[in-house]
């Protein structure tokens, strides 16, 4: 069975996005990820995923950023409008997530990073197909923008399994989802 993680970037005060649905604000934090204390880095966690999933709007976000980052993983963009596959390794798919999970993704993909954004994010953890959540909290107030988890009635135990702190202030908390309810193997 795959394991897919929710790695995400969040302000301390709990938003993905600020007011205008842009993320420039997570340049402010020097986001150069020198460690304080020992951990898992963004590069071995990249390094060890077969495929990355995420919402169109941040897919229309990422393109904005330039070249592509995430080279050749393949990604599929979760989708009700009418849009354009910028490469190859990129499928756009509209459709039940369940399905998407248990029969479109290849079983040969172990790792899958639940890249966002916010209603995507919320429609897994609904499903309970998160199997953990890895939450970059970045020192910066926004004071408003898109929610993560918003004012979701989302109800799931979380585990801590591991905290990294770096050096530019930003903290990681590493959690295991508890409860999994559509999943077989939960």
């Amino acid at each position: 069975m795959s394991r897919i993680t929710l790695y995400i970037a969040q302000s301390l005060d709990g938003f993905i996005a600020d007011k205008d649905g842009g993320a420039g604000w997570l340049e402010t934090s020097q986001n150069h990820f020198e460690q304080g204390s020992p951990g898992e880095s963004y590069q071995e966690f990249f390094q060890s995923l077969d495929c990355l999933i995420m919402g169109a709007y941040t897919y229309e976000q990422i393109l904005t950023f330039g070249d592509w980052p995430y080279g050749d993983v393949p990604t599929f963009v979760v989708t009700h409008r009418e849009l354009s596959a910028s490469r190859e390794s990129i499928r756009l798919y509209t459709g039940d997530l369940v399905k998407l999970v248990k029969e479109v993704i290849p079983p040969a993909y172990k790792n899958i990073w639940l890249v966002g954004g916010a209603e995507l994010a919320q429609e897994f953890m609904r499903l309970g197909l998160v199997d953990e959540i890895r939450l970059s909290v970045i020192p910066v107030l926004l004071g408003g923008g898109v929610s993560l988890f918003g004012n979701s009635d989302l109800g799931s135990a979380l585990h801590l399994t591991d905290v990294t702190a770096f050096k530019t202030g930003i903290v990681e908390l590493w959690y295991d989802v508890v409860r999994n309810p559509l999943r077989e193997d939960s």
